[in-house]
């Protein structure tokens, strides 16, 4: 992981994962957090920065969150959450086939 200029605390950065959840943007979050934009785009820029990893996964926390939710009603019979999860489960699909195709020399050296 990659530290450039700015230094954030643990609830910094628990904040930055539980607003990016919530869909805030990089320029919001720095508002939120009250630190220089432009020193928090870089770093955000930089997908091998603390930002980056923590506004990434703070996507991902609520996303999955969201998709268990949906596979656990959807478990329960509820039809539209069926249909909802079967799209997400495509998407991926598709997702994970595109990664294959591109990146299969570089998977391949692993």
């Amino acid at each position: 992981m990659i530290y450039l200029e700015l230094k954030f605390s643990e609830e910094e950065l628990a904040q930055i994962e539980a607003l990016s959840g919530a869909g805030y943007s990089p320029e919001k979050i720095a508002m939120y957090l009250d630190i220089d934009k432009k020193k928090f785009l870089k770093e955000w820029k930089n997908e091998n920065t603390i930002v980056r990893y923590h506004y990434d996964r703070g996507l991902l926390l609520d996303s999955a969150a969201i998709a268990m939710k949906l596979a656990e009603n959807a478990k329960g019979g509820n039809i539209t959450a069926i249909q909802q999860l079967e799209k997400i489960q495509r998407a991926q699909r598709v997702e994970n086939l595109k990664k294959q195709i591109y990146f299969s020399n570089e998977l391949d050296e692993l």
